[in-house]
């Protein structure tokens, strides 16, 4: 049986999908990548994650994915959150 698969979004899919990126060091355009981990729905780590989809709820093992972009060039990782600081030019992190 194939395992559930959940994204977790915390960037509209505008900002993230239609919009350009660059990197904030190296000033390359970014990838979209994904980390994933797989939880059970009965282990004591499922209290952390939301099992459901809709009207629907997902038992036993879920794989959730969360996007970030990626710097092919410095191979850096940058969160949603982090590149929109950055972007904003309130985040002015040395990277």
């Amino acid at each position: 049986m194939k395992k559930a698969i959940k994204y977790i979004y915390d960037a509209n899919p505008f900002y993230v999908h239609w919009k350009k990126h660059v990197c904030p060091k190296c000033g390359s355009k970014v990838e979209l990548r994904y980390v994933s981990k797989i939880v059970n729905s009965k282990s004591h780590e499922a209290k952390n994650y939301d099992f459901s989809v809709g009207d629907t709820f997902f038992v036993g093992d879920v794989e959730f994915r969360t996007r970030y972009f990626y710097c092919p060039k410095c191979l850096l990782d940058i969160s949603f959150q982090e590149m929109k600081k950055f972007e904003k030019g309130s985040g002015n992190r040395s990277y």
